[in-house]
């Protein structure tokens, strides 16, 4: 598995959730050897969220129509 950032390599690890709501929690994630950068199913659902949130939010553009033989398009100035 390659790293998203610096295409390194990626180790699995177990680590232990110590303040978790339900005690102590194990869980699985990968860490890149190169640069450090940590993924883990928490962080993907919360990048997969902002993703949806970002696409709700971006605006539609509508593409314009322009009849180019029309008197109200100007032609550009060389």
């Amino acid at each position: 598995m390659n790293c998203t950032r610096c295409q390194g390599l990626m180790l699995e690890e177990h680590m232990i959730d110590m303040e978790g709501a339900y005690g102590e929690m194990w869980s699985v994630s990968t860490r890149c050897v190169n640069c450090g950068h940590r993924d883990d199913a928490v962080i993907q659902h919360h990048r997969e969220l902002s993703a949806k949130r970002i696409l709700e939010v971006m605006p539609v553009h509508e593409a314009l129509d322009l009849d180019w033989d029309s008197a109200d398009v100007e032609p550009l100035a060389a």
